[in-house]
């Protein structure tokens, strides 16, 4: 089981990676153009071209974990990023859950941090598109 909480750090890559990629691909990815270790536990989050599929790749406890979610139906929502032109961008644990569940942001114009940037402002206001609650778990089970 993929067990992810708000101590990982979460990246995205705005790049179109290639999905047929899988652990070694996406490892070797991380490496040459993120320019990341990807044996450091830090979470990778990998959109598909037509934002139906997600990888999530990380390394824990030894060993590499990739998992992926499908859409059938919808898209995953994409987040808004100020440098189309940067490759990854580092993302808070909320909106890394977010993006999982199909959460949208009511501030569609809010920009995320570049990926060396740390600093996160708490009190976005969210929407979930089906209107359900969404209990504010710390930790998520994929």
């Amino acid at each position: 089981m993929l067990n992810l909480s708000a101590t990982f750090k979460y990246y995205i890559c705005t790049d179109e990676v290639t999905l047929r990629y899988r652990h070694r691909g996406l490892r070797d990815y991380i490496k040459s153009k993120l320019h990341k270790d990807p044996t450091n536990g830090d979470v990778y989050i990998f959109l598909s071209r037509d934002f139906k599929r997600m990888r999530v790749y990380y390394h824990n406890h030894g060993g590499a974990i990739l998992t992926e979610k499908i859409l059938q139906s919808s898209r995953f929502v994409t987040p808004v990023f100020e440098d189309a032109d940067k490759h990854v961008y580092h993302i808070s644990w909320e909106d890394f859950v977010y993006i999982m569940e199909g959460i949208i942001r009511l501030n569609k114009n809010e920009y995320f941090d570049e990926v060396d940037e740390e600093e996160f402002d708490d009190e976005d206001v969210y929407e979930d598109e089906n209107d359900d609650d969404f209990g504010g778990s710390e930790s998520c089970s994929v």
